[in-house]
């Protein structure tokens, strides 16, 4: 990781003390796609949250390092994520914006870049217009779209990531994948391990064979500019035989020991995809700020078992 590159910051630390550094906001449930794959908690029951009152959390939380805003599809709460943004550049915390970037502009990604945002956080699955339009469910016009507008964050200067899912519909495509995104201007690119979602009864997940096959692939193929990151993958990327080496990095899982989800309704959950609890409420008690020290039992059960549903889904047969 290199001084400029911020990105995944707290997942490349050796884990220690258990402290909320890393906060993921949903500002919005609501989403103008509806993603075949979808892990948000409870997607357009209209919960939003304000700027200001994330803010004035924000502020309560001192050994806060980054803040992710994610939704729904965040950007339709536009000037809120702006104000955050704009707050936490101010005060040294990092902050990343996960959108579909169907909504930005020109005008937005400079303004975003201009308040300090640390990365967009791009979702990019697929090459063509038709696969795409199916996937997300959308007209294919919005992948021409899509196109451009991660071409002009990528040539604002704004850190940008795209993030792939590893899962049936990807893995025999993942080099044109990352081909693509080299050819977007992007020069980092994540790749995600799907889990199995029983909240959704989404199970399309790449076996073993596949996970190992695309990862090599595209470390083999590596440009000597771009960074990889493969999450979801740290529990079991050694016994796989799969190492880190220079720009290819298996990230570690951050959520429920340094980071927590916030819902627009004030619900805290360990994890919004791997592990969907509620742990405790911001406006019914629960304070954010010391939830390590007065841990709920959930959390207490979770940081005691440390369960990971994307070992379970690939070693199932263990059980």
């Amino acid at each position: 990781m290199t001084a400029k590159n911020k990105y995944k910051a707290l997942e490349l630390e050796t884990p220690g003390v258990y402290d909320l550094e890393g906060l993921e906001v949903g500002v919005t449930s609501n989403c103008n796609y509806k993603c075949d794959y979808c892990c948000a908690y409870n997607r357009d029951d209209g919960q939003c949250i304000s700027g200001e009152e994330v803010i004035r959390i924000i502020r309560e939380l001192p050994a806060l390092k980054r803040v992710r805003l994610s939704g729904g599809e965040v950007t339709l709460k536009y000037q809120d994520c702006l104000d955050i943004v704009s707050y936490c550049g101010a005060h040294g915390i990092d902050t990343q914006l996960n959108t579909n970037a169907s909504l930005l502009t020109e005008e937005r990604i400079v303004a975003l870049r201009d308040a300090g945002l640390s990365n967009i956080h791009i979702s990019f699955n697929y090459t063509n217009a038709e696969e795409y339009a199916a996937y997300y469910r959308v007209h294919p016009r919005m992948y021409e779209r899509l196109e451009q507008n991660i071409r002009m964050c990528a040539e604002a200067g704004l850190e940008t990531v795209l993030e792939t899912l590893l899962f049936e519909g990807t893995q025999s495509n993942m080099a044109a994948i990352s081909e693509k995104v080299y050819e977007l201007g992007v020069r980092i690119h994540e790749i995600q391990n799907s889990i199995v979602m029983p909240h959704s009864n989404w199970d399309r997940i790449a076996t073993q064979e596949a996970l190992v096959q695309s990862v090599n692939e595209l470390i083999a193929n590596k440009r000597e500019d771009t960074t990889l990151y493969f999450t979801c993958m740290d529990r079991f990327a050694e016994r796989l035989g799969l190492h880190e080496q220079p720009g290819v990095y298996f990230s570690n899982c951050v959520d429920g020991t340094k980071q927590l989800h916030l819902h627009g309704n004030g619900d805290i959950l360990i994890c919004e995809l791997c592990h969907p609890v509620v742990i405790g409420n911001i406006y019914n008690g629960t304070s954010l700020k010391d939830i390590y020290v007065q841990q709920p039992e959930a959390l207490t059960e979770f940081l005691t078992q440390r369960p990971c549903p994307a070992y379970d889904a690939l070693f199932s047969n263990e059980a």
